[in-house]
C-alpha cells in the first residue's frame, strides 16, 4: 500500500503511518511539500476541510501511478459559542476520485492561546512563543503543550486519519449492505 501525504511535516507523516500500519504493515508513506490553498491558520471548519481536500488531491497526483491514496491533514480553528476551538480535518482521496473524510480532536483553546489567534496569529508559532518551544507544530503540537504530553499531536492526528482510512477501507461493504 502506497500512501501520499500532502505535507512533509513529520507529525503528519508519523500519524498516517500509525493509522495505517495495523491494517497494512508494509505501508509506504511518502510526504510531499504541498500547499493547502487556504490561509496558514484556517479559521473555520469549511476552510480547514478545504485545505485537507486540496492536500489530498495534490498528494495523490504527486505520488504517481503507484500511489493508491492521497491524504490531506489540516489543523484549524473555529468559533463555537464565541470561543475558539481547535479542529482537525483529514481527507482521503482514491484513484476513483472519491473523498472519505473525518473531523475531530475538537477542544476549546485556553484563553492565552485563543487571544493570540484572535489577533491573527497562527497556532504553532503562537504556542511556541507562549511556552518557549521551538517549532511545536512539528513536535508535540498545541495539544501536547496543553495536556503536558498526555496527548501529543501525532496521536491526535493518527486517530482522525485512521477513521478516514477506515471509511475508505469499508466503502465497498457499505455500497452493498449498509443502510
Amino acid at each position: 500500500m502506497n500512501i501520499a501525504v500532502g505535507s512533509t511535516n513529520p507529525v503528519k507523516l508519523n500519524a498516517v503511518r500509525q493509522a495505517a500500519q495495523e491494517q497494512w504493515p508494509d505501508v509506504v508513506v511518502t510526504g510531499f511539500d504541498i500547499q493547502s490553498g487556504v490561509s496558514e491558520q484556517p479559521r473555520s471548519d469549511e476552510e480547514t476541510r478545504q485545505g485537507a481536500r486540496a492536500r489530498a488531491k495534490a498528494a495523490l497526483q504527486a505520488g504517481g501511478k503507484t500511489t493508491r491514496l492521497g491524504l490531506g491533514l489540516e489543523g484549524g480553528i473555529h468559533t463555537f459559542n464565541n470561543e475558539l476551538w481547535s479542529t482537525v480535518w483529514v481527507a482521503v482521496l482514491d484513484r476513483t476520485g472519491e473523498y472519505y473524510e473525518s473531523n475531530g480532536a475538537r477542544f476549546k483553546l485556553p484563553k492565552t492561546i485563543g487571544d493570540k489567534l484572535a489577533a491573527g496569529e497562527e497556532m504553532g508559532p503562537a504556542v511556541s512563543e507562549l511556552f518557549a518551544g521551538d517549532n511545536i507544530k512539528q513536535k508535540q503540537g498545541a495539544i501536547g503543550v496543553i495536556t503536558r504530553n498526555f496527548v501529543d499531536r501525532t496521536t491526535e492526528y493518527a486517530s482522525i486519519a485512521k477513521l478516514a482510512l477506515g471509511l475508505w477501507f469499508g466503502r465497498t461493504r457499505c455500497r452493498v449492505s449498509c443502510v
